[in-house]
C-alpha cells in the first residue's frame, strides 16, 4: 500500500457466530464507507467490498450480522457497537466536511444497520459490550447528515413463505444460468431454448431457502413479531436522509 494508506487488518475472524470486521485507513479520505455484508457473506467477499471503496480513496470498515445470531433471533447491539466504534477512530483524524457513507446488502446488512441505528438513538448505558461515548454518538450522526445509505439488493419483510413461482430469480448465480455474450453490445442474456445446466442445484437452493425461513419462523414466533418492528424501523428512520435503493422487480422476495 502507499505511505498514505493502512493496509486493512482483519480485526475478527470470519465465523458462523462472530461479526467480520475489516478495516482500511487512507489519509484524507474522500469519505469514511460502512460495507454491511448479507447474511453468511464470507472474509474474502467482505474483502473485495472493501476494494471498491479503496480504489476510491475512501477509509472503510467492513460488518456482518452472524448467521447464528440472527437464527436465534438474538441481539446484534455488539456487532452494532463494534462496526460504530471503528468507524469513530476513522472519522476523528478526517476534516469536518468528510461524511460516512453506508453500503448494505439484503436483509442480513439491513438487519444490522437496524441495530447500529438504534445504538445511535438510543445507547443503552446498561447493556454488556463496548459503549460508545457520546462525542463518538455526535461525531458519526452529524457526517451521516451529509452522506447517503445504500441499500444493495433491498431487504425483504420476512414472511412464512412465500409464492415460490419464480422464486429461483430472487438466487441468481453465474453458474445457475446458461447465458451467451452479446459482442455487439457486450450484455448478456439468457439463452431460453437451452436448459440452464445447473437449474436442479438453483431449484434445490431456492427451495431449501425457502423451508428453512419457513421452518425459521414457525419454530421461532417471536421473529415475525421483529420482522414487523424492523419494517417499522426502516420505514421511520431519519438517521441518514440520503437513501439510494438498488433492486429489481424480478426479485420477487423484495414485493418490488
Amino acid at each position: 500500500s502507499s505511505p498514505h494508506n493502512r493496509s486493512n487488518q482483519p480485526l475478527q475472524m470470519s465465523s458462523f457466530t462472530n461479526t467480520i470486521l475489516l478495516t482500511h485507513t487512507t489519509e484524507h479520505p474522500r469519505a469514511v464507507a460502512v460495507i454491511l455484508g448479507h447474511l453468511g457473506a464470507s472474509q474474502s467477499t467482505m474483502q473485495r467490498y472493501l476494494e471498491w471503496y479503496r480504489r476510491r480513496e475512501c477509509s472503510v470498515v467492513t460488518g456482518t450480522a452472524p448467521p447464528a445470531r440472527f437464527m436465534a433471533n438474538a441481539s446484534l447491539r455488539s456487532q452494532a457497537r463494534q462496526v460504530w466504534s471503528e468507524t469513530a477512530k476513522l472519522l476523528r483524524p478526517t476534516a469536518p466536511s468528510t461524511p460516512v457513507v453506508m453500503h448494505l446488502f439484503s436483509n442480513g446488512g439491513a438487519f444490522l444497520l437496524e441495530e447500529m441505528e438504534r445504538v445511535l438513538l438510543e445507547e443503552d448505558r446498561n447493556h454488556q459490550g463496548t459503549r460508545l461515548s457520546q462525542d463518538d454518538v455526535q461525531l458519526i450522526r452529524s457526517r451521516l447528515k451529509f452522506g447517503y445509505q445504500m441499500f444493495d439488493s433491498c431487504p425483504c419483510y420476512i414472511r412464512m413463505a412465500w409464492d415460490t413461482t419464480d422464486l429461483s430469480k430472487s438466487f441468481p448465480h453465474p453458474a445457475w444460468t446458461s447465458t451467451t455474450a452479446n459482442s455487439t453490445t457486450t450484455t448478456t442474456t439468457t439463452t431460453e431454448s437451452t436448459p440452464p445446466s445447473g437449474s436442479w442445484r438453483q431449484g434445490l437452493y431456492t427451495w431449501g431457502a425457502a423451508c428453512a425461513l419457513t421452518t425459521w419462523s414457525l419454530f421461532t414466533p417471536w421473529s415475525l413479531g421483529h420482522a414487523h418492528s424492523f419494517w417499522n424501523a426502516m420505514l421511520d428512520s431519519r438517521v441518514c436522509l440520503h437513501n439510494v435503493y438498488l433492486y429489481t422487480t424480478t426479485d420477487l422476495a423484495t414485493d418490488a
